[in-house]
């Protein structure tokens, strides 16, 4: 209802000024404040990503030479966003975008400003009724039971339904691996029956950088598993764990998982999951699990992301010795470079990680 009031206040706003012969003005967060580092800061508490300036707004003017369909683009947004409330529906970024093709042109014009409107009332993109599309992946035991009635078994893999329709989950497992790609990883993982021998876990994939409805789903097994320890007054152990590549950019995924994002700062308490842990790939590994004739070289743009993690005052000291190893010997290691030693595959190497907390990072 707080939405819909906002969204309703808007428009009277906009009535009134053109019944008064004044300006049409809208005022919306801009891409550039969203994307902004300088905008976004570390908080001890919650340990993610926080939204510091609210006050720094676009304007968008009607009647204006610069930016008459942006104006327009927003208060169409505004109306199906009021629309979906109103009769309490969802509907995906893509479903939006069909319903003005000429308008919006592109996919990228409504997620612009969906988002922009989401950051303007600080409130993740569910509250206007608008859901991700199904991008991620997840196997092993547990049972999802839709909020229309649906029950959803993930013993086969299956894509990550959005948060919100999520009524109750059932699992029997312990853990949650998230890996970073899907072939590589995932897919490789359930061909070598990596559940059959770790039938406590659960995989994940969100097939690189993840989406809001992996990372709202990641949290949500996070929080589900930390209240059954409570329930059974068990110690509450780690249960979330990232595997991804050696590199710059698998370091830079795990940290949205973990940390949040800078574009959706605002929602970090429901996207971001603190407690994750780095199970690896580790530089420390390569000795054991790696041969070294499978090590990449470091490229000028992987030497650009690690200054730019290094930059970051609240990754752990444990990450920056590891980016400072890559950036040192100018090489770095895929997921798919385990098991090319005698040590073991990719089963072996996470059993390993697995037993031992103090390789966690």
């Amino acid at each position: 209802e707080w939405v819909i009031e906002q969204i309703e206040n808007i428009i009277a706003k906009l009535l009134q000024d053109l019944a008064n012969g004044h300006p049409l003005v809208i005022e919306c967060a801009s891409k550039a404040v969203r994307k902004d580092k300088t905008h976004t800061r570390y908080d001890d508490q919650s340990r993610t990503l926080k939204r510091t300036n609210t006050s720094t707004l676009k304007q968008l003017h009607f009647p204006s030479l610069k930016s008459p369909k942006s104006f327009a683009i927003f208060v169409r947004i505004l109306e199906i966003c009021h629309e979906l409330l109103i009769q309490n529906i969802t509907a995906t970024k893509r479903d939006i975008y069909y319903k003005d093709v000429q308008l919006f042109v592109n996919q990228n014009t409504v997620d612009q400003a969906i988002d922009e409107l989401a950051c303007l009332f600080r409130i993740p993109r569910s509250c206007l009724n608008v859901i991700a599309s199904a991008k991620g992946l997840v196997a092993g035991a547990l049972t999802i039971m839709r909020s229309d009635g649906v029950t959803i078994d993930c013993l086969i893999p299956r894509a990550i339904p959005h948060a919100d329709n999520i009524h109750k989950i059932e699992s029997t497992a312990d853990i949650v691996i998230v890996v970073e790609k899907e072939v590589a990883t995932f897919h490789h993982l359930l061909s070598i029956n990596f559940l059959g021998k770790f039938n406590s876990c659960i995989l994940i994939t969100g097939k690189g950088y993840p989406d809001v409805a992996t990372r709202q789903f990641v949290k949500l097994l996070d929080n589900h598993f930390k209240e059954r320890a409570i329930a059974s007054k068990t110690p509450n152990s780690t249960c979330v764990f990232g595997f991804f590549d050696n590199d710059p950019y698998g370091i830079d995924i795990l940290c949205v998982y973990k940390y949040g994002s800078t574009s959706m700062s605002f929602d970090s308490q429901n996207l971001a999951t603190p407690d994750m842990q780095w199970i690896g790939l580790h530089c420390r590994d390569w000795k054991t699990f790696v041969a070294l004739d499978k090590l990449l070289p470091m490229t000028f743009a992987d030497r650009k992301k690690a200054l730019g993690l290094l930059s970051r005052e609240y990754l752990p000291n444990s990450w920056k010795i590891e980016i400072c190893r890559m950036l040192f010997v100018g090489k770095k290691a895929e997921l798919q470079c385990l098991g090319d030693k005698d040590a073991g595959d990719v089963t072996d190497y996470l059993a390993t990680k697995l037993k031992d907390p103090s390789t966690w990072l």
